[in-house]
């Protein structure tokens, strides 16, 4: 019987023992002191050197169930390659032209550290001279086994949907193979990279998120991980069966709750905002926009496990504080990605009410269902409010719109407020550059994963990919990897690993905001900023242009907020 068959039967009879671990967790060294509620942040605006103005369906049946994961062989290590780099272009340092809060940050670095430079991804770090030993499952005395945990996003053509978002595999190999092959390994040790894959769509009577959490079996039970990362958003249930085991940690960029976040103690780390802490910011901002008075309030959320968690924890209890009442209409999936059951009564009962407002938490291809129905029962255009979750906030995520929708829904979505800490279509406003664009860091990215791979550097201007963001977060979720592992000593055990990434101090991400992380938050950054839907884009071609089509895009229509 082979291992993917195996581990979806064992899921099957041990689930009850399984959801019982992931609730009852508890850190092996120390107990995080309980985070205040999300409700009652308070957004700082952040001065900055520029201030940009901007000028004023058919639903899809379940899928059918292809092999929940595979295991592939360790990674190809990449050979050593002499670079020549020139100082001008590769800074040791970043003189961040958007404020005080993003000077103050980059001046916190040490760029000094072989994993913290700007010129490129990693140097050899100081041989030791201790004897390395086996110390715990996964870790011996030649290598450190680390499991890359891929949401097959290809999958989605076979429904219509496109992400082009390049090799994520490849990615993750080639900057583990800097390491290996140029940087010394973590103390001599090298990495032992596995990969572990799982379905996007979910169906043919196994549910997306019984798929997912077998493939947290695989990465735990049978590859013995030391630390987990994930680059294509691992939803539902799977990322706390994986940090909440009390053994392996997940590094991921998918918003997680803070509820999430707190009962994995420390082993559970994203590079996003906290999903219920960006649908509290969603719904201050639209206050501090005067899109709530007098409105009525509806949300749309889908049955995937976590967010109708997080609509509760920060939507609802913030929408409670502020003084408004909100509709929530509840649209099921069907154990898969593609979220339509109810969708009509929701939208019905939406304008029966006459809502005005509404906040749509689904993921890419289910929005475009919800908008041409909408459009289907005449329901008038309502404000929306969105946020990161799901992917909301990117240029390809917001294509579906128009590639599924046509221009009709694009239209309908146009002027949509996205709140999120992203720099999304930061390079289409005139003043790209004091706004930081392009960042060292993701250029450092790109520059190394083209010199190891021989690929050109990705454009990150094309509207149509997002391989160049794609590139510089799977550098990002590497050099977290790596430093933990570092920082965990020359004989760590999995409990020291798990103790470092717990407090974990400043990081680089794409875009280079300011993070921060400590036994009270691991979730990363700390500002976000107004983003908005535009069709047809005002700043030349959108996203899904085609011949004529204008296309559409996502822009900032606002300055970063600190918000912790």
């Amino acid at each position: 019987m082979n291992a993917p068959r195996r581990v979806v039967q064992r899921l099957l009879l041990v689930a009850p023992a399984l959801l019982l671990t992931c609730l009852l967790a508890a850190c092996a060294r120390d107990e995080p002191t309980h985070p205040p509620n999300a409700s009652g942040v308070a957004l700082t605006s952040i001065p900055a050197t520029t201030t940009t103005t901007l000028p004023p369906t058919t639903t899809h049946p379940p899928t059918t169930t292809h092999p929940p994961t595979t295991t592939l062989p360790p990674t190809t290590t990449h050979p050593p390659t002499t670079t020549t780099f020139n100082p001008g272009a590769w800074p040791l340092g970043f003189d961040d032209p958007r404020g005080e809060t993003f000077t103050d940050f980059q001046a916190a670095f040490d760029r000094g550290d072989p994993f913290q430079r700007l010129e490129l991804f990693c140097l050899p770090g100081e041989p030791t001279t201790s004897t390395l030993r086996a110390t715990d499952e996964g870790i011996t005395e030649e290598a450190i086994r680390i499991v890359h945990l891929r949401t097959r996003l290809e999958d989605y053509e076979r429904i219509g949907f496109d992400f082009p978002v390049g090799d994520t595999a490849e990615m993750v190999e080639a900057f583990v193979g800097i390491v290996n092959e140029e940087c010394g390994g973590v103390y001599g040790r090298r990495l032992d990279l596995r990969l572990v894959e799982v379905t996007a769509l979910g169906g043919g009577g196994v549910d997306i998120d019984t798929l997912r959490s077998a493939a947290c079996l695989e990465a735990t039970d049978d590859l013995g991980a030391v630390l987990v990362l994930d680059l294509t958003g691992l939803q539902g249930s799977a990322p706390l069966c994986l940090a909440g085991t009390e053994k392996t940690p997940l590094v991921t960029t998918e918003p997680q709750s803070s509820d999430d976040l707190r009962t994995a103690r420390g082993r559970l780390l994203t590079t996003a905002v906290a999903s219920d802490t960006q649908l509290e910011l969603a719904a201050r901002s639209a206050e501090a926009r005067s899109l709530l008075t007098g409105a009525t309030i509806a949300v749309v959320v889908s049955d995937t496990p976590g967010q109708s968690e997080a609509v509760s924890d920060g939507l609802l209890e913030t929408m409670e504080d502020l003084g408004y009442d909100v509709q929530v209409h509840p649209i099921g999936c069907e154990g898969t990605t593609t979220c339509w059951v109810g969708l009509q009564t929701a939208v019905e009962r939406m304008v029966g009410d006459g809502a005005t407002v509404v906040f749509p938490v689904l993921n890419a291809v289910s929005l475009p269902g919800l908008l041409t129905e909408m459009i289907r029962q005449g329901m008038p255009k309502p404000a929306f409010v969105q946020t990161g979750l799901n992917g909301q906030s990117g240029d390809l995520a917001a294509a579906q719109v128009l590639a599924y929708g046509g221009p009709e829904a694009a239209a309908y979505y146009d002027g949509a407020l996205i709140v999120d800490a992203a720099d999304t279509g930061t390079w289409r406003l005139p003043d790209a550059a004091g706004q930081g664009f392009p960042d060292p860091f993701s250029r450092m990215c790109n520059a190394e994963y083209s010199r190891v791979t021989g690929r050109p550097v990705a454009d990150p201007t094309d509207p149509a990919s997002a391989v160049h963001a794609t590139v510089a977060d799977a550098c990002a979720l590497v050099r977290i990897t790596v430093r933990t592992l570092r920082d965990a000593g020359v004989n760590p055990r999995q409990a020291d690993v798990n103790w470092v990434l717990y407090r974990l101090d400043e990081v680089d991400l794409p875009g280079m905001l300011p993070t921060s992380s400590s036994r009270r938050k691991n979730d990363l950054p700390d500002v976000v900023r107004n983003l908005e839907y535009q069709y047809p884009c005002r700043f030349g071609r959108g996203t899904g242009a085609t011949g004529d089509a204008p296309g559409g895009c996502i822009v900032p229509t606002g300055e970063w907020q600190d918000f912790r």
